[in-house]
């Protein structure tokens, strides 16, 4: 089974803790119209290069913005979301595991308060040229492909770690409210299929928020309301679901909290363009 963006996949096992990659995406600008909503990755780090056209991410706490040359590092676990809306944007997509850094947490490429976004600046062209041969060896599966992508990927992490992955800006907070909402929001990521209703955020005893301030300094920083970020969570769910199992639509709706297999289909085409089975259709080749 392929998945989304038809990655190519090494058949090769490594040691889990040397660094090693796992699959290669290329994302043309085609691909911008069908987004890959909000979802996570456990044990596995991506770096993701912008080769081409520009506009944002969401990642972890906020959108922001990306174009051609930015390396974008999503560490394991962390929430995220590459929607480019009618920006015409491509990219290369690496998938990796056994990142274990001196200082880090196991599957941590980058300190967790540092901006996730990296400027490749006068090394963009040998960067991405190692993207492109890793992703051409691949595909093409000559004699001893495994060695040789690995030993190009080796190459790739070494120059990105010790030439762009340099200390970000801290994300500071800004008060006890602000902290309140972050709280909250790493809540509603762990716990998307459950029920959550803004109106009793004021009566909790672990939060004590007002309703009407939450939903504005949420949508103020993540760029959508609470209701949308969990649609757009269990929309992101759903996609992995239908690229990954065999489940119906209506198995996969009830997974993530839809009551309605039709309001489920509603929304994911509202959010993808595409319904739940063009989706599988498209994505997925058997």
């Amino acid at each position: 089974m392929q998945q989304l963006f038809q990655p190519k996949f090494f058949t090769q096992s490594f040691d889990k803790q040397t660094p090693h990659m796992i699959y290669i995406s290329k994302v043309d600008k085609k691909d911008r119209n069908h987004p890959r909503t909000l979802h996570s990755h456990s044990e596995i780090v991506k770096l993701i290069l912008i080769t081409g056209g520009q506009g944002n991410i969401f990642i972890d706490e906020e959108q922001v913005p990306v174009q051609k040359g930015d390396l974008v590092v999503y560490n394991s676990g962390v929430i995220h979301e590459e929607f480019f809306r009618n920006e015409a944007v491509s990219l290369y997509c690496i998938g990796l595991r056994g990142i274990n850094e001196k200082g880090l947490q196991a599957g941590e490429l980058v300190p967790e308060q540092s901006s996730p976004v990296f400027k490749t600046g006068e090394l963009f062209p040998s960067i991405v040229n190692l993207f492109e041969t890793c992703y051409f060896i691949l595909e093409q599966r000559k004699s001893n492909y495994a060695m040789i992508v690995q030993q190009l990927f080796e190459t790739l992490l070494i120059l990105i770690k010790t030439n762009i992955l340099l200390p970000g800006n801290d994300k500071s907070e800004n008060s006890e409210k602000l902290a309140i909402v972050q709280n909250i929001k790493l809540y509603m990521d762990k716990n998307y299929t459950e029920e959550f209703k803004i109106k009793n955020l004021e009566n909790n005893k672990q939060w004590q928020i007002n309703p009407f301030y939450f939903a504005h300094k949420f949508k103020d920083i993540y760029g959508y309301s609470p209701i949308e970020y969990l649609q757009r969570r269990r929309i992101g769910e759903a996609q992995t679901l239908l690229i990954t199992t065999n489940l119906s639509v209506t198995e996969i709706a009830n997974s993530v909290d839809f009551n309605s297999s039709a309001y489920f289909s509603t929304i994911f085409k509202k959010i993808v363009s595409l319904s739940p089975k063009e989706y599988r259709k498209q994505y997925v080749k058997h």
